[in-house]
């Protein structure tokens, strides 16, 4: 099977290369941005004990904007952190410096729409190798702040390779900078862990089984997501008491 084979490009290949200077490094930056995050956007996180010690397993989060993924990283203990990798897209992270950062960050670059077969076998890869994989089921960043639809990458590796989803959401990066804009506001951010949801056997594997699991993840991470998203209107209100108010005044 293609997931069996082991990838030939060199950002894939590196995902397992032992690099301890260069992860304490990033770990420390990564501290740096959630100390920022706490300060400056409110940052609320919940569930981190919920990740496992050792791998593999597949971290799937909703995506809301370009840097949800820092601040969700910078909450991994150094357990997660160093152990992990993350599929991205080509369009931030495909060429030049960018394309040897990615590198550097464990972060295989991929064309969701045009080589989606290199981020699979990338990601199969690290989990037959150990690693713990940032995957975003939806493929892009929402419209609207909502979870869009999901596609099927992280049931299949799942259950081809037996490793548990970690659902993960997150609320308030859409209000910070959506889609399309240029960065609004220090909205409030939260992020929340969930339970693991554990696959079907390999030899169940089916488009139905994919269509399953892909449907439970999803339903998982929009559960939270209503949480946190009504958590955000409460704060808001009380992080602006003077605007709520004036929403409400007969004036």
């Amino acid at each position: 099977m293609v997931l069996q084979t082991d990838p030939t490009d060199p950002e894939a290949l590196a995902v397992t290369e032992p690099r301890p200077f260069m992860m304490r490094f990033w770990f420390m930056v990564a501290r740096l941005i959630n100390i920022f995050a706490r300060d400056f956007f409110h940052l609320k996180v919940s569930g981190v004990e919920k990740l496992p010690k050792v791998g593999p397993c597949i971290i799937s989060p909703n995506h809301q904007s370009y840097f949800d993924p820092p601040v969700v990283i910078s909450n991994f203990p150094w357990h997660v952190f160093q152990q992990g990798f993350v599929i991205g897209t080509s369009e931030v992270f495909g060429s030049g410096f960018m394309r040897r950062l990615a590198r550097s960050l464990k972060l295989v670059p991929v064309d969701p729409d045009a080589n989606l077969l290199l981020g699979m076998k990338a990601g199969a890869y690290g989990l037959r190798h150990g690693r713990m994989l940032l995957l975003y089921p939806e493929g892009e960043r929402t419209l609207d702040g909502a979870p869009k639809t999901f596609k099927k990458g992280a049931a299949i590796l799942s259950i081809h390779l037996q490793v548990p989803i970690y659902p993960v959401a997150i609320e308030g990066f859409f209000e910070a900078w959506p889609r399309g804009k240029s960065f609004q506001r220090f909205a409030p951010l939260k992020v929340m862990f969930g339970d693991p949801i554990y696959p079907p056997p390999e030899n169940q594997a089916s488009e139905a089984a994919y269509e399953q699991l892909t449907v439970e993840l999803r339903s998982r991470i929009v559960a939270m997501w209503q949480e946190l998203h009504q958590q955000q209107l409460r704060d808001e209100a009380s992080l602006h008491p003077t605007r709520a108010q004036g929403a409400h005044s007969p004036e």
